[in-house]
């Protein structure tokens, strides 16, 4: 019994031929009659028909590797898994694509052979599997979802689509992420100094700061990141004032430590400003304020800030 034209795989497969087709529009002249002719046995749903069409082009145009395509899926759709392979395979003997790799796979699956459906499945994701292919939501492969060399590769997938979330520098400052009152530790300790909700943004390769003073009102903003290829976090800090101020720097014994390069203040002279997260426990963090007009040998407390995290 075939599967239903709504069906998530068949929807996958369809998708699928899309890319295929755009992938070898470069290696194909225009459908010949012939290929026309079998597509729209094809998308009419005779499969069998289609099947005898493909045959006999294949037979004439051996390297039309849509044809191939074309036929495997015909079989696929008649669940006659082992002549779809066999198709595929003919089909990735002569241009060899990530999408193709993944209809064997999911054929392999089908026939319950796991060992080859696992293979050939790492065979797409190595080979680059497009990213809007979904294996996890593939009801063929429904007999592995509790193998552990699924699960890895489907980890290895995610890696690719949230490279962020596993990157251990990525993560060093996920110790602020969450919602906070924050009160001063100078001058009147305990005052409250204001709320910040921090956000992980951009699948994890980002932190939002959202600030909000208690006293005045006042918002700011800023938006931090690790860049791989510097090896260095950057924070760039905007306030209602319209002044940005823009640090790097590195997590370092417990703290996230930023510093700007040297620029004039409004009063003409050379300063720099240092910023220092310290991550004391889960629940508190303290950030320490600095600046230097003497290129850092004496260093003035701007504020010294503790974060509660709100429960």
């Amino acid at each position: 019994m075939n599967k239903p034209i709504g069906s998530s795989r068949t929807f996958v497969l369809f998708l699928l031929s899309i890319v295929l087709g755009i992938w070898t529009a470069n290696a194909q002249s225009q459908p010949s009659p012939k290929m026309v002719a079998a597509n729209q046995l094809f998308n009419a749903k005779k499969y069998s028909e289609a099947i005898k069409a493909y045959t006999e082009i294949t037979k004439e145009e051996p390297n039309n590797t849509r044809a191939w395509s074309q036929l495997g899926m015909s079989h696929y759709s008649l669940q006659q898994y082992r002549l779809a392979i066999e198709s595929f395979q003919k089909e990735i003997a002569i241009s060899p694509n990530p999408t193709t790799m993944y209809n064997i796979a999911c054929n392999y699956a089908l026939d319950k052979q796991k060992d080859k459906a696992l293979e050939w499945l790492g065979k797409a994701v190595e080979n680059n599997l497009p990213t809007f292919v979904n294996p996890a939501a593939d009801t063929d492969f429904e007999s592995l979802r509790d193998e552990p060399r699924f699960k890895e590769i489907m980890i290895t997938i995610d890696k690719r689509l949230h490279p962020c979330m596993y990157s251990p520098e990525a993560r060093q400052f996920d110790f602020w992420v969450g919602e906070w009152s924050v009160v001063t530790l100078q001058g009147q300790q305990g005052r409250p100094a204001g709320t910040s909700v921090i956000q992980q943004i951009a699948e994890g390769c980002g932190i939002l700061e959202n600030w909000q003073s208690g006293g005045a009102g006042l918002t700011g903003k800023s938006l931090n990141f690790y860049d791989q290829n510097a090896g260095k976090w950057y924070q760039y800090w905007v306030g209602p004032g319209g002044g940005a101020t823009r640090y790097s720097g590195v997590y370092k014994d417990g703290a996230m430590r930023f510093e700007t390069e040297p620029f004039q203040n409004l009063n003409g002279q050379t300063m720099r400003l240092r910023l220092t997260f310290f991550n004391i426990d889960a629940n508190t963090v303290r950030q320490f304020a600095e600046s230097t007009t003497d290129d850092g040998k004496t260093w003035t407390v701007n504020y010294d800030f503790k974060y509660v995290r709100k429960k």
